[in-house]
């Protein structure tokens, strides 16, 4: 779980030093279609950051990120470990900009897991174009997108999120891409 948290980071982190400015709404848009186009590429990795520094400080988005949203980052695969670390940040981040892309698409700020997931599915499958590797929990997810089940799987995630933000004692998500200076209705 920390693990997550740390890509995250690390993500946040080397776009803090590339962005004077937190990027705004067309640039992110232009950062998704870039992710879109070529998830390989070498300006992914920039546009990827610019989607997650976005996801972070923007007060038009939200985007819950935890275990039940990416149960993939756990995982190993039989990659170096940099290609790994490199594919997971990238799968975050897909998932974070078909969340986000659908909240700016809808002018709502709601977390859209289920868009996220399409988007880290079709990502995954170009990704494996470049080398080979499984990741189970996204074939899991795929296979529900296949039974037609994916939308009801992340209305049940939703549903769990919130049930679990109502209780104290409940496991939150590692970290909700939002302003912590603006609470949301």
């Amino acid at each position: 779980m920390k693990r997550l948290f740390l890509i995250a980071a690390l993500l946040v982190a080397g776009a803090a030093g590339a962005q004077a400015a937190a990027p705004s709404k067309q640039e992110v848009l232009q950062a998704i279609e870039v992710m879109e186009k070529n998830v390989g590429g070498p300006a992914a990795t920039e546009a990827a950051k610019t989607i997650v520094i976005y996801a972070q400080v923007s007060d038009d988005v939200m985007v819950d990120i935890g275990p039940d949203q990416l149960p993939w980052i756990e995982e190993k695969w039989p990659l170096a470990k940099e290609e790994a670390r490199s594919r997971q940040s990238l799968l975050m981040a897909a998932f974070v900009a078909g969340n986000i892309k659908s909240q700016i698409k809808n002018d709502k700020a709601e977390d859209d897991t289920y868009s996220g997931w399409i988007f880290a599915i079709e990502t995954y499958r170009r990704l494996q174009s470049r080398g080979p590797f499984v990741s189970p929990a996204i074939e899991a997810l795929s296979k529900l997108q296949q039974q037609g089940k994916l939308l009801q799987h992340a209305r049940e995630v939703h549903a769990n999120q919130d049930r679990n933000d109502s209780s104290d004692s409940a496991p939150r998500p590692l970290a909700r891409l939002r302003p912590s200076n603006r609470s949301r209705a």
